[in-house]
């Protein structure tokens, strides 16, 4: 991004109601009317104040539509053009150069921006003469892709009792923000920011939840044996704070890690673990983005995802099977987390583990809830105890997640020509000879 998107971009996220409603107009009508854009302040004001395909309705005046304008400019997120055949000034937009958006992530936002928070079904419909989406779950993926950014542009609400779907909602103005804050009890600030897990997660993980890895490494001994570390780098996706690291170093000594967590607060152990261990900074790259922004290497001599897959989207998981059926050698291991449940259930509230340090003890908690017949709403809780057993902090983060079997795994990658063999809590799969 240029200097003068990213000055535009820096505060692109506390703009006003109208300042929302005239840059949304102006997507919308470039879509749509094109013959008639750029748009003079009358038709802008039209725009604005139509009484069908906005919420909330306005009417707002040319005094306002001007003021919004003015701060537009300001972040650079529109243009003026004068034109030498015509008295009247007029405006375009250019918010997908600023934001970097392609034309079906433009559609997505203007969209939410005109009609406020929307299930991924409306928006499908309501965006369609701006941009043709091929299915429900292409909208899906989009949408993830732009709440998956490091400044992400949507947040998914949690849905609420009576809906039966979950809405979205554009993280562009701050009357959004509040929208989305106020519709998750207990809201996790981490969450506008786009880390799944929150820092609270982050500040636990690895005292209560790494006992997987002591059985976890030992396997990986195993099926990362024969590894040839020249043929390129291991790709950790999900590295989370960093606690497989030692695991897959000591399964492959001499190989190179190619790590890839996009939350900053993970991201902040993991560093912080490298630096204190100069073995492992040596041959660790750290990518900070999610796996559909990632430039991976050309090459890699295997891969782990050790608890990831279930937050991919559906678009990071076809680039997973392709890179691994196009850049792994011809029988290298992707040693990939299944973990349970299979299918999405409701799960009470359960202590999965407990952790005495000092003088407090430390609990994890785990619960879950059905969002549809392959997504689960999966909250982590933790609480810090003094030692007569009083309650000091707590904190919840939540995520959706998608459940996975070994059987509908193994048909999904079919395709990609890759085979899969089971083993404890994962699979590993392989590309096959062609």
């Amino acid at each position: 991004m240029t200097d003068q998107a990213d000055a535009g971009a820096s505060s692109v996220g506390d703009l006003s109601i109208v300042e929302v409603r005239v840059l949304g107009c102006l997507v919308e009508k470039q879509a749509t009317t094109p013959d008639s854009y750029p748009l003079t302040i009358n038709s802008l004001r039209n725009a604005c104040n139509q009484s069908t395909s906005r919420d909330p309705v306005m009417a707002l005046t040319e005094f306002e539509i001007e003021q919004a304008l003015t701060g537009l400019r300001q972040r650079r997120l529109t243009r003026t053009v004068h034109s030498t055949s015509n008295r009247a000034t007029k405006f375009r937009h250019v918010m997908d150069d600023v934001l970097q958006l392609d034309p079906a992530e433009t559609a997505l936002v203007s969209v939410l921006m005109l009609r406020g928070p929307q299930t991924v079904g409306e928006l499908k419909t309501r965006s369609e003469r701006q941009h043709q989406f091929d299915s429900v779950d292409t909208v899906g993926d989009v949408l993830a892709r732009l709440a998956s950014r490091p400044e992400p542009l949507v947040v998914r609400l949690e849905r609420q009792p009576g809906q039966k779907d979950a809405r979205w909602v554009h993280l562009l103005g701050e009357h959004a923000v509040s929208v989305a804050n106020a519709s998750v009890p207990d809201a996790d600030p981490t969450v506008a920011d786009g880390d799944a897990y929150g820092t609270a997660t982050a500040e636990f993980y690895d005292l209560l939840a790494t006992d997987m890895w002591d059985d976890f490494g030992l396997q990986l001994l195993d099926l990362l044996d024969g590894v040839d570390p020249s043929a390129g780098p291991i790709v950790d996706v999900g590295a989370g704070t960093g606690v497989g690291l030692p695991a897959i170093r000591a399964a492959v000594p001499g190989v190179r890690v190619f790590a890839i967590e996009p939350s900053r607060a993970m991201r902040a152990a993991l560093h912080a673990r490298l630096h204190d261990t100069a073995e492992l900074a040596d041959i660790t790259t750290v990518s900070p983005t999610t796996l559909g922004a990632t430039r991976l290497p050309a090459r890699a001599s295997a891969l782990v995802a050790s608890a990831v897959l279930g937050h991919l989207t559906d678009s990071e998981r076809r680039q997973l099977w392709r890179y691994i059926a196009d850049c792994l050698p011809v029988g290298a291991p992707a040693v990939v987390g299944v973990l349970p449940p299979d299918h999405p259930i409701d799960l009470e509230p359960v202590c999965y583990h407990r952790r005495r340090v000092g003088e407090y003890t430390y609990e994890g908690w785990q619960s879950g809830s059905v969002i549809d017949e392959r997504m689960m709403s999966w909250t982590l809780g933790y609480r810090v105890l003094d030692s007569d057993g009083g309650l000091v902090a707590e904190y919840q983060a939540t995520a959706p997640w998608r459940c996975d079997s070994v059987a509908a795994l193994g048909d999904e990658i079919g395709e990609f020509g890759l085979s899969l063999t089971e083993h404890t809590d994962c699979v590993v799969i392989r590309r096959l000879e062609r």
